[in-house]
Order: structure tokens, then C-alpha cells, then sequence
């Protein structure tokens, strides 16, 4: 089983410093005033639909790369753009709704990510970085709705 310092430095550290805006975008909309809670936690919003479609788009860039031909490829090419459908639902929603479609979009692309990896279709660690990642990203969207719901 794959660690944390299997992950290649670059990809740890450029992974790491992507979930910096859903922390700062959740610290912000604890601590800041209004309206500057409500900038932060679109800006946040917004990210989290950039992230998700991003996600999908790895499954895409697999399916490319691979030898699948003709039928084979619906299956890794329709989850691919399957994430950025719900992001940009999300995008459109109001923040609240936007937030929990997130969540949902992220833990499901962790769930493909994690079979994927399993079928030996990703490095081992890709699903250790995933996991990491999605854990930051979702326990801040998280954070941000609880604000939004108090």
C-alpha cells in the first residue's frame, strides 16, 4: 500500500497547495465580516466547480492514453464529463445548494478515483494524494455550508 511519500514531491506539493483555497476559503467565511464572507465563499464555490471538472478530466485524459477503442471508451469518457456537469449545476446554484453538490461531486470522484486505482488504471499513489486531497477539500466545503446554515 502506497504513503504519503510515495507521491512524487512534485505532484505532493502542487496537490497540497491546491486545497489552499477551500481552507482559505472556509477560514474566511468564519472569520470575515460581511460581504467579504460571502466574496470568499463564492470564490470558493467556484474553485471547488474548477477542481471537480478537473477531476473528471483525468479519467479523459486516461481513456486517451489507453488502448480502449470504439464501446470501451463510453464508459471512462462519460464519467469524465460527468463531473463538470455537476459543477457547473453547482456553478448556477445558490452558494448553499453549491456547496452540497461539491461535497457530493467530490466524494463520488474519490469513489471512481479509488476503484480506478485499484484496477491498476492509476499510480497506487494517486489514491493515497486523492484521498488526502478530497478529505481537505470536502471537510472545508463542509465547514463553509455549516457557516452558511448557522
Amino acid at each position: 500500500m502506497a504513503t504519503l511519500t510515495d507521491i512524487p514531491l512534485p505532484a505532493r506539493l502542487l496537490g497540497f497547495a491546491g486545497v489552499i483555497p477551500f481552507v482559505g476559503g472556509a477560514a474566511g467565511v468564519w472569520t470575515l465580516e460581511t460581504p467579504w464572507d460571502w466574496v470568499l465563499l463564492n470564490a470558493q464555490v467556484y474553485y471547488g466547480c474548477a477542481i471537480l471538472s478537473f477531476l473528471g478530466a483525468v479519467h479523459w485524459g486516461r481513456a486517451l492514453a489507453s488502448p480502449l477503442e470504439g464501446e470501451a471508451l463510453w464508459r471512462p469518457l462519460a464519467w469524465s464529463v460527468t463531473p463538470s456537469l455537476l459543477a457547473w449545476v453547482a456553478a448556477l446554484a445558490k452558494p448553499d445548494l453549491g456547496l452540497v453538490l461539491l461535497v457530493g461531486g467530490l466524494v463520488a470522484a474519490y469513489m471512481v478515483d479509488r476503484s480506478a486505482t485499484a484496477l491498476g488504471w492509476f499510480p497506487a499513489w494517486y489514491g493515497v494524494l486523492r484521498k488526502y486531497l478530497s478529505a481537505i477539500a470536502v471537510a472545508s466545503l463542509g465547514a463553509s455550508l455549516l457557516k452558511t446554515l448557522s
